[in-house]
Order: structure tokens, then C-alpha cells, then sequence
């Protein structure tokens, strides 16, 4: 059966399907169930009011002087006397004149109904189609031939009455329906808040306001946010003791990575120079590799967890030190971001992408560095602006190369840039760099806007 139900992907719209279908499939069973009855009893009002008549047909009937049958009076139902009313009554005797009600006119109705003592009573056809006919053969009391009662009621009389009942039934049943629905609809929506409560504490997880879930969720949901809480937990467990084994491992590998570069240098003082040089390039390289790889290992450890940090707070931090470091040169800093603006990535990570971009922007800029943030069609973007010599088209790919550098002569280890995009791509973001219109470099960072998830 469930197979056979379409599958929605919302449970508020599960929920209200469900209640749509049992709702529509009640009320219809309900609707057939209320018009049977009614026809039931109906007709079964209609049999009692016809025997009720026909006894009181019977105790009106006479005969006159000539035999024929007479009534004492009309019969006490206004409807045997109006026209197209639908309700017959006829009395018959053999070999005498037949009375009948005027309802009949000129037609008579089928007395093989009233041929016995026994009363009988069944559908037949009538004057003006199908009746409910009932009859019966009385003694006369004065002798002679007996008497036969028929009385009637056209099957319409008892179908317009049905369709009445049934039209005000469906009116009924369509109103009681869409109150049921209504309140299924209310009973969905406040019986699911929870749920979404729950959803919203989710997304403000994601987006770093709250560290953990709330634990006030009723019981159905409680196992839910206990478990989430416990993964949240052991995540932020497991991101500590990785910080703190990449730590371990740096402070393991530096150690010997300076006791050979200190042999390296006995060796070159005890002239043997070229294999100094090759020994001390290599821890050299070995030491932008283990920083880089360090790197990448404590951002991949905490985009496990979401963090909300605010540009413009960073970027004057970053400026600040930048103004001190590069005082001589009298930089000009340009700052345009947004109050508030703020992106999913640790703050520490997004100040060590920023630290590199702005440093590098600082080492080649003639004049000013201008630093942008904004909303964008796919995220929030971030540029860093340098009036330098900029980077050649053949090169910008390459300066992403863990170790390269443009310019041996500036201080740097060739990490900043590779860095950078590493970080930011771990966060589901990238790095561009395009040729700026004042002829320096442009370097675009991007990350997702989650506000807009």
C-alpha cells in the first residue's frame, strides 16, 4: 500500500495527503453510509404512512343504496386531494362503479394488489410511473361483493425527498470535511514546529552562532538532537587531538630538520659548499612542505565544524599590523566591507588567507592596497587590490606551486599564495587572480554564501 502512495519529500506535505486522502475516502463512505440509512428508513416511513391510509381508507369506505362504494369524508392527507401530488387511493367492487381520488383523473390504478385478504405491498407501475402501491380485500359491511383497497405514492415523491436530504448531506459533509482538513493542516503545522525548530537550530550550527543543538525538543525528536549533539562532540574531540598530533609531528620533524641544517653548515665551513647547499635546499623545501601540509591539516580539522567570522573585523586587524609592518613605505589602505558581513570559515583561517593576500599585496604595491568585500551572485566575495607590476598571464597558475616565488630577492617562503587557495577551497571556496585595471594584481576570494542556503 505504501508503494502505491506518491512519495513526498516533505513530511508537512505527507502529512497533509494523508490527511487529505483519509479525510476525502471517510466522508464519502460516510456520505453513502448516511444516504443509505436515510433511504432506508424513508422508505420504511413511507410503508407505515401507507398502512396508516389504507386503514383509514377501510374505516371511511361505505356503500350507498346501489352498492357502490362512497367515503364518509376525504381522507385526513391534504395530498390525496391536490393535483400532481403524487398520493393515489381506489376502491374497487365488483360489478359496482370504481371510486378513486381525484389525484387520478381519468386513470386507474392496478388493483392486483388488493386481491387478497392478506395486505400486500410492493413497487409497481403507476399513473405517472413507478408507485409504491399497497392493498387489500375487505368484506363489505353491508354483504355482497367484497371490497378492494389500493392506495399509493409515485416513487418520485420518496426520490426527491432522498436527493433533498442527499444534496444537504453533501453540503454537510464537504463543510464538516474541509474543517477536518483545516485542522489536520493546523494539527500539521504546530505538530511539525518542533521539527522545524530543529532545523533552524541546525542551520545556525552551520553558520557558527551556536556550538551545539538545543536539548529542549520533545521526546520524539530528543534521541535525534542527543546523537547530533554527540557527533558535534566527538567532532570537536577529534579536531583537537588531530591539532594537536599535527602539532607533535611539526615540533618531531623540525628538530631534526635543524640539527642537519646546522651539520650542513659544519659541513660548509669545513668547505665542502656544494653538498652544504644541496643539504640545506632540501630541509629548506622539506620545511615549506611540512608547513604547508600542517596547514592544510588544521583547516581541514576544523571545516569538520562551522565558524562565522566577521570580514571587516579581520581585515583591520590584518591592516593595523600591515601599517606598522610596512611604515617606511607609507601605504595607502582602502577599506570597503560591509558592517556585519560575515562567511563560514574559522576566523583563524580566514585571517591566515587575508594575512597572506594582504602581505603580498603590501610587498609589490607602489602606493595603496584597496581591500573590497561584497555580496556576489554565487557567494560573498573578497578582493585585495595592489597598484604593483602585477603578475604575467603565464604565471598566475604557477605562483600557486607550493615554494614558488616571482622575486628570490623579497622575503617569503612561496607558501602564502598555495596556502591561501588550499584554505579557501577547504571552506567551498576558491582563488582567483586577474590582472587589476590599475595594472597590479586583483586577487579574488570567493566563498559560499550560507545565509542564502
Amino acid at each position: 500500500m505504501t508503494m502505491l502512495l506518491p512519495q513526498f519529500k516533505s513530511l508537512r506535505v505527507r502529512f497533509l495527503f494523508a490527511a487529505l486522502l483519509w479525510v476525502s475516502v471517510a466522508t464519502a463512505v460516510a456520505g453513502v453510509v448516511i444516504s443509505y440509512l436515510y433511504r432506508s428508513h424513508l422508505t420504511d416511513q413511507f410503508h407505515n404512512e401507507l398502512d396508516i391510509h389504507l386503514v383509514e381508507l377501510i374505516r371511511l369506505s361505505e356503500t350507498d343504496d346501489r352498492g357502490n362504494p362512497t367515503l364518509d369524508r376525504p381522507l385526513s392527507d391534504p395530498r390525496f386531494q391536490m393535483e400532481n401530488s403524487g398520493f393515489y387511493w381506489q376502491i374497487e367492487r365488483a360489478g359496482y362503479q370504481t371510486l378513486k381520488s381525484s389525484t387520478l383523473g381519468e386513470q386507474n390504478l392496478d388493483g392486483r394488489f388488493a386481491r387478497g385478504i392478506q395486505e400486500k405491498m410492493d413497487w409497481a407501475d403507476g399513473p405517472n410511473g413507478e408507485v409504491l402501491m399497497c392493498g387489500i380485500s375487505a368484506p363489505s359491511r353491508t354483504g355482497g361483493p367484497a371490497l378492494n383497497f389500493t392506495i399509493a405514492v409515485e416513487r418520485r415523491i420518496l426520490d426527491e425527498a432522498i436527493a433533498g436530504f442527499n444534496r444537504d448531506l453533501t453540503v454537510s459533509l464537504t463543510v464538516f470535511a474541509l474543517l477536518m482538513l483545516a485542522g489536520a493542516t493546523l494539527q500539521t503545522i504546530y505538530g511539525l514546529r518542533p521539527a522545524q525548530r530543529i532545523a533552524d537550530d541546525i542551520e545556525r550550527l552551520r553558520r557558527g552562532d551556536v556550538p551545539r543543538l538545543s536539548s529542549d525538543a520533545p521526546a520524539e525528536f530528543s534521541g535525534i538532537v542527543t546523537r547530533l549533539n554527540a557527533l558535534l562532540d566527538n567532532q570537536s574531540a577529534l579536531v583537537q587531538r588531530a591539532r594537536v598530533e599535527a602539532g607533535n609531528l611539526a615540533h618531531g620533524l623540525r628538530t631534526p630538520l635543524a640539527l642537519i641544517a646546522d651539520e650542513a653548515e659544519q659541513l660548509a665551513r669545513k668547505g665542502d659548499d656544494t653538498a652544504a647547499a644541496f643539504i640545506q635546499a632540501q630541509c629548506r623545501k622539506i620545511s615549506r612542505q611540512v608547513n604547508y601540509h600542517m596547514m592544510r591539516a588544521r583547516a581541514a580539522g576544523t571545516r569538520m565544524t562551522s565558524f562565522a567570522a566577521g570580514i571587516q573585523t579581520v581585515v583591520q586587524n590584518i591592516v593595523g599590523a600591515m601599517r606598522r609592518l610596512h611604515a617606511s613605505r607609507n601605504l595607502s589602505f582602502v577599506v570597503d566591507i560591509p558592517t556585519g558581513l560575515t562567511v563560514n570559515c574559522d576566523e583563524g583561517d580566514l585571517s591566515e588567507i587575508l594575512s597572506n593576500l594582504i602581505d603580498n599585496a603590501c610587498k609589490w604595491a607602489r602606493t595603496s592596497i584597496r581591500i573590497a568585500a561584497r555580496h556576489g551572485e554565487d557567494g560573498i566575495v573578497i578582493e585585495v587590490t595592489d597598484d604593483g607590476p602585477g603578475i604575467a598571464d603565464d604565471m598566475r597558475d604557477k605562483v600557486f606551486d607550493v615554494g614558488a616565488r616571482l622575486d628570490e630577492g623579497k622575503a617569503g617562503s612561496g607558501l602564502g599564495l598555495a596556502i591561501a587557495r588550499d584554505l579557501a577551497r577547504l571552506y567551498g571556496g576558491d582563488l582567483e587572480l586577474e590582472k587589476a585595471f590599475s595594472g597590479g594584481l586583483l586577487a579574488r576570494l570567493r566563498f559560499p554564501d550560507v545565509s542564502a542556503a
